[in-house]
């Protein structure tokens, strides 16, 4: 197994894939799209493969902040349905750690819907704590 980052649009066809689980409002043409205004603003995509099948996708920014000074921020972070519970999430949640304790960041921080309890229970087991309320207003 390895983690890696999506670099060529191969893997970013391949990471859709796995992201289209969290994101369904997505096809392949806005995804692609979306992507590459992303990584302008600093995104990074990261996959891990095992047997050649790509299973787990984590989408990432690094932010400066007042609060925190400088953070990873996690946008995206998906395992296959059938590929949850078998470790694939806990590897590479543990190498955007592995990223953080590199560059001497402190915290990494994350917005999960309200209803994704499975994943708060996963969140809550790798130490994260609910720190916030995250407010939005569609205009």
């Amino acid at each position: 197994m390895k983690i890696q980052y999506a670099t060529t649009p191969g893997e970013f066809t391949r990471c859709y894939e796995v992201m289209k689980e969290l994101r369904p409002h997505h096809s392949l043409e806005s995804f692609l799209t979306t992507l590459d205004d992303m990584r302008k603003e600093g995104y990074h995509l990261l996959y891990l493969e095992d047997e050649g099948r790509m299973v787990s996708v984590a989408g990432f920014r690094f932010t400066t902040t007042l609060y925190d000074g400088l953070i990873i921020d996690f946008d995206d972070f998906v395992t296959l349905a059938d590929g949850r519970s078998k470790g694939y999430g806990a590897m590479v949640f543990d190498h955007l750690v592995g990223i953080a304790k590199e560059k001497g960041i402190k915290a990494i921080h994350l917005n999960s819907n309200h209803q994704r309890f499975d994943a708060h229970r996963f969140y809550l087991n790798k130490k994260m704590k609910i720190i916030a309320h995250h407010f939005r207003v569609d205009v």
